[in-house]
């Protein structure tokens, strides 16, 4: 089976390398940013280390202005782990199986943006990674597979990512062979349960101090590395802080 791998992220490279020890899972291309995007990515890879595969790297700055370039390569699949812009209709309906996607929280719970940071802001004690077919809607397609983790009260953000990443590799492992024999599962996400992340601006990571401990230390553990990191402010200077747990 032929699959287009779309990824910007170290969370795509990791599944990239599980899913190329599937026989007969067929990497023809794999599609990344180019320097000009001005999508940011906070656990971007370099350019490098995807054409050190040996599979034909695309890079791009708009998925969507790259479409004719996608229909030649007449995938079955297209895979995406790690990408932040919107794809068009037209995209979702090139390959002849399905476009497939990962999302880091047990959908339907925590559609929406910056699940990681946000399953640490909100408290969540449980999560996951879900991957599903890509729809047109917000992360509300069709369910194949679901990997649960724990969120330990101490665990940072970069913990986080890294059971993520362990959480999707069992997901291709077991759901990729399933894809290739047409035996994968397909079951919809009930909408009733649907719960929403909020949107965050990333660029304000300022520690209000009149807040509880409590959400200071999520918010500290929430937006460590590999994001920017929480900060307090006096004098004109900011000083991170990357690392906290709380004293009992």
């Amino acid at each position: 089976m032929d699959i287009i791998w779309l990824s910007a992220n170290k969370f795509g490279y990791e599944l990239l390398k599980e899913t190329l020890k599937i026989k007969d899972a067929n990497v023809k291309a794999i599609i990344t940013l180019s320097r000009k995007s001005n999508t940011v990515m906070y656990d971007g890879i370099e350019s490098k280390k995807w054409h050190d595969f040996g599979i034909e790297v695309i890079e791009t700055y708009d998925l969507n202005k790259i479409k004719e370039k996608i229909k030649k390569t007449s995938p079955d699949l297209i895979i995406m782990c790690g990408w932040r812009q919107i794809i068009g209709k037209e995209i979702l309906s090139i390959p002849k199986k399905g476009f497939i996607g990962f999302h880091p929280s047990l959908l339907p719970k925590g559609r929406g943006p910056a699940p990681i940071i946000n399953s640490i802001l909100e408290g969540f004690k449980e999560s996951g990674v879900t991957m599903y077919y890509v729809s047109e809607g917000l992360d509300d397609g069709d369910i194949i597979g679901q990997e649960k983790f724990v969120i330990n009260e101490n665990d940072h953000a970069g913990n986080v990512y890294e059971k993520v990443i362990e959480a999707g590799k069992k997901l291709i492992a077991k759901n990729i062979p399933l894809l290739l024999e047409g035996k994968a599962k397909r079951k919809p996400q009930n909408n009733r349960k649907a719960t929403y992340f909020k949107k965050l601006i990333l660029e304000n990571n300022e520690i209000n101090l009149d807040e509880s401990l409590e959400n200071i230390h999520r918010k500290i553990r929430a937006l460590s590395k590999p994001y920017r990191g929480a900060y307090i402010k006096k004098y004109g200077k900011k000083l991170i802080i990357w690392r906290a747990e709380m004293e009992k």
